[in-house]
């Protein structure tokens, strides 16, 4: 039962497209949705996301974890009822391929909306394998939230096609050590240990 429990994973910075996210959260809460938000990842832009978190009245439905070991970001994954990712193009022209993160919440049973920019339509099919909505659209953002929140054919349908087409995509553990190595190189975590597991968190 709600509060429903929404998770993102992404380093606080421009091309994560967070300020969508928390404008879209505004617009459920504005609506009565009952809900939780929990972002992990550090970066650059911290204190102007929770600045924004602020000047929305977001305080009291979301928390910033900031980096995270493996541990606590999978159990994240497994207590989070939905996954949102809302990438764009930064005013630099900085932007993603396809996030990792994105792979791994699938893979978690996760059901996930992203925007449909760069390479994530390859691995998020939409109404198949999740849901897209352009770039730095907030209202429609927050539909499609909702939408796989509430609409339960739609959920279970965008979970197991999703789980499917990681497992037919990435080699798991392959898959493990390429978002350790990613996760380190972006200063996210530890990255993955000779003889051991772990990661941080990031996108």
């Amino acid at each position: 039962m709600p509060p429903f429990q929404i998770l993102t994973i992404a380093r606080l910075t421009a091309k994560k497209g967070l300020p969508t996210i928390y404008q879209a959260l505004r617009i459920l809460c504005d609506q009565g949705i009952r809900l939780r938000h929990t972002h992990i990842g550090g970066g650059e832009d911290r204190e102007l996301i929770m600045s924004l978190i602020k000047k929305l009245d977001l305080e009291s439905v979301t928390e910033l974890l900031g980096t995270q070991p493996h541990e606590v970001v999978s159990d994240h994954y497994r207590d989070a009822d939905l996954f949102v990712l809302g990438c764009e193009v930064a005013p630099n022209g900085d932007r993603d391929g396809i996030p990792n993160v994105l792979a791994e919440s699938m893979a978690m049973g996760l059901p996930v909306v992203a925007t449909r920019i760069s390479g994530i339509p390859e691995l998020v099919e939409n109404e198949r394998t999740g849901l897209l909505v352009p770039p730095g659209q907030p209202a429609k953002l927050a539909q499609s939230m909702l939408r796989l929140l509430t609409d339960e054919e739609l959920r279970n349908r965008c979970i197991a096609a999703g789980k499917k087409q990681v497992t037919q995509t990435f080699d798991n553990r392959q898959l493990i050590r390429e978002l350790a190595g990613i996760y380190h190189n972006e200063g996210l975590g530890p990255g993955l240990r000779a003889g051991g597991r772990g990661h941080g968190a990031g996108g």
